[in-house]
């Protein structure tokens, strides 16, 4: 143990503890940035009106701050290490202490949002979608297509749900859309394709650009007739049947477990540098080298 080392010992565990809590940081960071790209669709969909639907990802964004800050505190703790600076330990701890607290305030805030945000989901989604699918609620509708084309699935709880919808009214009345039962995202595609949703270069293009270049935007019906068509036994084989509710709840439990995850883990990791950073400090005053 790094309490019981000599000087020389302590050194090389706390500057290889921060060696290692960087490259864990930065993978870390690395696997919540490739599930990125279903995250803000997703808040959209299950927000409330007292939950902004970017609360998770500035958590997530003030994560990957903490982070940052985290990188410069390391260099402080392997300086304090490598010129045995009693004063750079100090200032090491009381930086991993308070960053400590940030993220265990962060984990708390994202479990408690996600308890909030569960609660009367289905009724919730329900009523948005009946009144708001296509109704100039952009995010709202690229989110349910989004999720609609990535898990096969077609209304909230069922493909019936948008013969009821107000999309569905206003498009019957339209004489070029009047066959439209259901948006193509609800039909079995012929471009099902998914595998670059998360790709780190999506993420990049769309931060810098503003384009989203998923598929699920240009959605190709293998047979559109039968997928419109509202018999059932034509239907069936050309249109997904299932809703997406359950989809959405998993969704968003993964998503914030990861995050609280994240926060838990890196808070964890931070305890350890104490540890060590004090142990230096101890054998620093000792004026022990072996």
């Amino acid at each position: 143990m790094a309490i019981g080392c000599g000087l020389k010992c302590s050194k090389g565990v706390l500057i290889s503890f921060n060696l290692l809590f960087w490259v864990t940081y930065m993978i870390k960071m690395g696997i919540w940035i490739i599930l990125d790209a279903t995250k803000s669709h997703l808040f959209y969909l299950t927000s409330t009106e007292d939950i902004s639907p970017q609360i998770i990802e500035y958590l997530a964004y003030f994560l990957i701050a903490i982070g940052c800050v985290i990188i410069l505190v390391g260099f402080l703790g392997c300086c304090g290490s490598l010129y045995e600076r009693r004063y750079m330990l100090i200032t090491y701890f009381v930086f991993l202490f308070l960053l400590l607290c940030a993220e265990l305030s962060i984990a708390v805030v994202t479990l408690v949002y996600r308890e909030q945000l569960l609660t009367d989901l289905e009724t919730r989604l329900i009523t948005r979608f009946q009144q708001h699918y296509g109704q100039n609620s952009d995010h709202f509708t690229q989110a349910v297509d989004q999720v609609q084309f990535t898990y096969n699935c077609c209304g909230i709880m069922s493909d019936q749900d948008y013969l009821t919808s107000r999309w569905r009214n206003d498009s019957a009345g339209i004489t070029n859309r009047s066959k439209i039962n259901v948006p193509l995202t609800c039909c079995v595609l012929a471009n099902p394709d998914v595998s670059n949703s998360g790709s780190p270069i999506s993420v990049v293009s769309r931060f810098f650009t503003g384009t989203v270049e998923e598929s699920w935007q240009h959605p190709q019906a293998r047979d559109e007739t039968a997928c419109q068509d509202l018999d059932e036994e034509k239907n069936k084989i050309a249109r997904h049947k299932n809703g997406c509710l359950e989809n959405v709840e998993y969704l968003l439990k993964i998503d914030t477990t990861i995050l609280i995850g994240l926060g838990i883990g890196i808070a964890s990791f931070q305890v350890l540098g104490m540890i060590f950073s004090i142990s230096l400090c101890r054998n620093l005053g000792d004026g022990r080298i072996h």
